[in-house]
C-alpha cells in the first residue's frame, strides 16, 4: 500500500513539474528575440517568422491579401454612338437584328396571358415563328404562332401574340426563327 501512495506522489511531482517546464517553455516562445520584429496588433495579419535564412529578406513574410480581379466589360455593354443608334440594322445580314422584342404578363379578370411583343426595323418584310414555353408555380404553358411583320416605314412593323398562361409570374422562354419575303 505505501508502495502505491509512493508511487502515485511521485507520478503527481512528476506532472506538476512537466506543466511548469510546458508554462516556461510557452513563455519563452512568446517573448520576441533581439532581432526579430514587432508589429502592431491592428497592422493586418501577423507576420510568420521563417527559420534561419542567409537572405534578410526572408525572415519576415506578411501575406498580402488577394487583390479583386480588373472589372472586365460585357462585350455587348459597349453604347453605340449615336450615328449608329439612327442607322436601321442590314436585313440581308442578319434578320434577327433587325427584330425588337417585349414580353410581359397581363391580367384581364380572371384570364392571364403573356403577351410577345415583335416590331420590325428593317425596310424588309419578316416572316417570324414564334415559340414560347412559360413554367409558373400552377405549371407549364407552351404556345407557338407566325407573324408576317411589315417593314418599317409601313404601318404593320408591329404585332403581338398573347397566349393563355396559368399564372403571373415564372420563368418565360421565347425563340424566334425570323426570315425575309
Amino acid at each position: 500500500m505505501r508502495f502505491a501512495s509512493a508511487l502515485s506522489a511521485a507520478a503527481i511531482v512528476f506532472i506538476l513539474s512537466a506543466a511548469c517546464g510546458s508554462v516556461a517553455s510557452a513563455e519563452d516562445a512568446a517573448t520576441p528575440a533581439a532581432g526579430a520584429q514587432q508589429t502592431a496588433p491592428d497592422a493586418g495579419p501577423p507576420a510568420v517568422t521563417l527559420p534561419q535564412s542567409s537572405d534578410e529578406n526572408l525572415k519576415s513574410y506578411r501575406p498580402q491579401p488577394p487583390q479583386p480581379p480588373p472589372p472586365q466589360p460585357l462585350p455587348d455593354a459597349a453604347s453605340p454612338s449615336a450615328a449608329q443608334q439612327s442607322q436601321a440594322p442590314d436585313a440581308a445580314k442578319d434578320p434577327q437584328a433587325c427584330i425588337e422584342e417585349t414580353g410581359d404578363y397581363v391580367t384581364h379578370g380572371n384570364a392571364v396571358t403573356y403577351v410577345i411583343g415583335l416590331e420590325n426595323k428593317c425596310d424588309k418584310r419578316l416572316k417570324c415563328k414564334i415559340y414560347a414555353y412559360v413554367v409558373g408555380a400552377r405549371g407549364p404553358a407552351s404556345g407557338e404562332t407566325t407573324m408576317v411583320l411589315g417593314a418599317k416605314s409601313s404601318g404593320a412593323a408591329k404585332q403581338s401574340f398573347a397566349m393563355k398562361v396559368k399564372s403571373a409570374g415564372g420563368m418565360a422562354q421565347v425563340s424566334r426563327d425570323c426570315r425575309m419575303l
